[in-house]
């Protein structure tokens, strides 16, 4: 029985030594702050390791889609407010999401290789249930 004990409080103590350690290595302060305050560029400057030039053009695409973003979601928030067909509405929505697309792939094209690949990993497959009630955010669902 004894030798149990002993055997479970090391096992314990590993795990704990482990969990830290895992913990300690993969803390990364900038990018639990901007999940945790919604801050979509920051995130993606911290998680695809954007150097300075590249986070500025990306930030300055950005501001010039959210003008057309912005359209493009008053135009359908108008046409259903109207009541407008549903084919109608659905051209829109096509519109908007191709455009989303064609954005999201500029911006990974400005992120080195292997990162702009993981970034469509993550925003394209986010265009097939979106609701058009408002601009895009990359807030974290559950």
């Amino acid at each position: 029985m004894r030798n149990l004990l002993v055997t479970l409080a090391l096992a314990l103590a590993v795990c704990a030594g482990v969990d830290a350690a895992f913990y300690a290595v993969n803390r990364d302060p900038d990018l639990r702050r901007a999940a945790r305050e919604n801050d979509a560029m920051e995130w993606l400057r911290t998680d695809f390791n954007l150097n300075p030039g590249q986070y500025a053009a990306i930030r300055t695409l950005h501001a010039e889609f959210a003008r057309e973003c912005s359209d493009h979601c008053s135009a359908i928030m108008a046409a259903r407010r109207r009541g407008d067909s549903t084919a109608s509405i659905a051209r829109l929505e096509d519109h908007c999401v191709r455009a989303m697309a064609e954005h999201f792939h500029q911006v990974a094209a400005l992120m080195p290789p292997g990162e702009g690949r993981r970034y469509l990993a993550i925003v394209l497959p986010r265009l097939a249930d979106y609701d058009h009630g408002g601009a895009p955010n990359l807030r974290m669902r559950p």
